[in-house]
């Protein structure tokens, strides 16, 4: 077979004005609602894959699904991938959240009855996510990344704007990674599933917001040392294929009670394990899991 006539010989010299285009282009397209994220990422860019790690309880869904919520009630279509919670369960944290705390987590499916004493304020609540996040929110079950990637396509041709994407979680939808083959080896999985989320980001430009369970055995670890890359289940393919990896942890630094405003809920500290673009940080956190909401904290 004849080769192509390619010539791979260009001097920069002759591209240095597209790249320079591109370094003009190169903004975030979105904020996040926190600032503990924004000042560790600079906010959502086009194109990168971010992965969030913590031990269970630890809240990882409840962080992904505000963030999620702020973005498509900024007007940006997002795409939530949920491998374990149904619709349903997820739309339950939305609106304990939506109710300013007034509803706590517990109580919202008791407050949809209309002779509830708070049937009111989840009324107010329900009607501020039909508003302001249904429109621009597609919670699917899971997926393949065949199946997303046609999805992210669909999305975009739809609404002339390139999903934000949330995966809950990595290892999660790594089971389904192919449409006719599960793998044994966990490790090969999620390196196919990560391998395959690279490519939508490529192919589309859309961000990548995937959430990641971490090691058995850094449960307790993670307590009392430092967060590290080796936490993460499938580590290797989580450092190389990710622009950038957060670990949420205990904050065991906190100050004494009680801190210079009021907070709630459990300290917890978002650690920047790796970011390509940016330095490595942390930022600081409240975790309400009563009220399924995340509190920014100085």
């Amino acid at each position: 077979m004849q080769r192509p006539n390619v010539n791979p010989l260009v001097f920069e010299l002759d591209v240095l004005d597209e790249h320079v285009h591109a370094l003009q282009e190169d903004k975030p397209i979105a904020s996040f609602g926190l600032d503990a994220l924004n000042s560790i990422l600079g906010g959502v860019y086009p194109g990168l894959n971010y992965a969030i790690g913590t031990a269970p309880g630890k809240g990882k869904t409840t962080l992904a699904l505000q963030e999620a919520d702020k973005l498509a009630a900024d007007g940006h279509p997002v795409i939530y991938v949920s491998a374990e919670l149904p619709a349903h369960k997820l739309i339950e944290k939305s609106l304990a959240r939506l109710s300013d705390g007034k509803v706590a987590l517990s109580e919202v499916s008791s407050c949809a009855t209309q002779n509830h004493p708070k049937h009111t304020t989840f009324e107010a609540a329900l009607d501020k996510y039909r508003t302001q996040i249904a429109p621009n929110l597609c919670i699917t079950g899971p997926l393949n990344t065949v199946e997303l990637s046609n999805l992210v396509g669909l999305v975009t041709r739809e609404r002339g704007e390139v999903p934000i994407v949330f995966i809950d979680y990595l290892q999660l939808l790594a089971c389904g990674v192919t449409a006719d083959q599960q793998f044994i080896d966990e490790r090969l999985a999620i390196t196919a599933c990560v391998k395959g989320l690279r490519e939508i980001s490529n192919l589309y430009g859309s961000p990548v917001i995937a959430l990641s369970s971490t090691t058995r055995k850094s449960y307790d670890s993670g307590k009392s040392a430092r967060p590290n890359l080796a936490m993460f289940g499938g580590s290797s393919a989580v450092e190389y294929g990710f622009d950038s990896v957060l670990y949420l942890a205990d904050d065991n630094d906190k100050p004494e009670w009680p801190y210079e405003s009021p907070a709630t809920g459990t300290p917890l500290k978002l650690v920047a394990l790796k970011n390509r673009y940016g330095t490595l940080g942390e930022s600081r956190l409240d975790f309400d899991g009563a009220r399924a909401t995340f509190h920014d904290r100085g």
